[in-house]
């Protein structure tokens, strides 16, 4: 029995490869550690980490709502 994968499951799962390689990403802490650039307040690394642990929140939250919280039929 083929599993049926629909475009906007394909999508929200390019969303949340997105958002772990964004958090993976080794290249933030050269860019972290330029003239301590700060936003809304906070060092720039935390600001980058919020943001993307939010955006990956969020893409959970739209999946789970999508399809993944329904129990197999």
């Amino acid at each position: 029995m083929k599993s049926k994968i629909t475009r906007r499951m394909k999508i929200i799962w390019m969303m949340i490869l997105i958002g772990f390689c964004a958090i993976e990403f080794p290249g933030i802490l050269i860019v972290g550690k330029m003239a301590r650039p700060f936003i809304f307040g906070l060092p720039f690394l935390y600001a980058y980490m919020i943001f993307w642990w939010l955006y990956l929140c969020i893409v959970i939250y739209l999946a789970y709502r999508e399809n993944w919280g329904r129990s197999p039929r």
